[in-house]
């Protein structure tokens, strides 16, 4: 399988490098990595810039101001649908938050073994790694195992690490009329489950949201205060 993961960066710079670091870390399996950077002023763009030019960035997009996760988010779907044109053709597409951190040696290997196994079965899968640092755990709605893994079957996974295959993305866009960062994963999740996509947790893999929320917003409160006013100006 060929993988590429995607992040979405604006700001928080610690948080970028230290997701990046653990990603490379442990991810255990070759990947492609398309970055956009939502009009960041605090050093990210030049540390990305370098990190590109290191070819430890397989694409870099700046934008000038924060166009919000869906917007983003569909920019790089139209740039990985050109890259397809000129034979760069991934069967995953893997979202990872800016503040995730990866806790599982070798989990993108370990990840592609749960896809290869699926293709015995009817349908298709979307997973994600068990997350820690979260308040509120997905209820499980059954166990099921593929590739040597248990997996958390549940109604809808979380954007933090949420692993896709890419043809399922070739049918969807994100709404752009939904909230800066409010509202995606409901959005994907649901459709995703109209499609006949079954959504699932591998239980044994880990990741973790860096500092959970809480200490998020006491490293940078700053931050958080510009994200929550944005949030509520911006129409639901």
């Amino acid at each position: 399988m060929r993988v590429a993961i995607y992040t979405l960066t604006r700001d928080r710079l610690a948080f970028t490098r230290h997701c990046f670091q653990t990603l490379r870390e442990r991810a255990g399996y070759p990947f492609d990595h398309i970055v956009t950077d939502n009009g960041s002023t605090d050093g990210t763009r030049e540390w990305l810039a370098e990190e590109y030019a290191a070819k430890r960035i397989t694409a870099l997009r700046f934008l000038p101001h924060n166009v919000g996760i869906s917007v983003g988010s569909n920019l790089v779907l139209d740039e990985l649908r050109k890259m397809a044109t000129m034979g760069a053709v991934f069967d995953l597409l893997i979202k990872v938050d800016n503040d995730a951190e990866i806790i599982t040696d070798g989990i993108l290997a370990k990840l592609v073994e749960c896809f290869e196994d699926q293709r015995r079965f009817a349908g298709r899968m979307a997973l994600s790694p068990r997350v820690e640092g979260i308040v509120h755990q997905p209820q499980r709605i059954r166990q099921e195992g593929r590739g040597g893994h248990p997996i958390g079957v549940v109604g809808i996974i979380g954007g933090l690490f949420q692993a896709v295959p890419w043809d399922v993305y070739r049918e969807y866009q994100f709404p752009e009329t939904l909230p800066l960062a409010r509202g995606q994963d409901d959005s994907f999740c649901s459709w995703m489950i109209q499609q006949g996509v079954t959504l699932g947790y591998v239980e044994d893999l880990v990741v973790k949201h860096y500092l959970s929320t809480d200490g998020q917003a006491k490293a940078d409160p700053s931050y958080f205060e510009r994200k929550w006013r944005e949030e509520k100006e911006t129409p639901a």
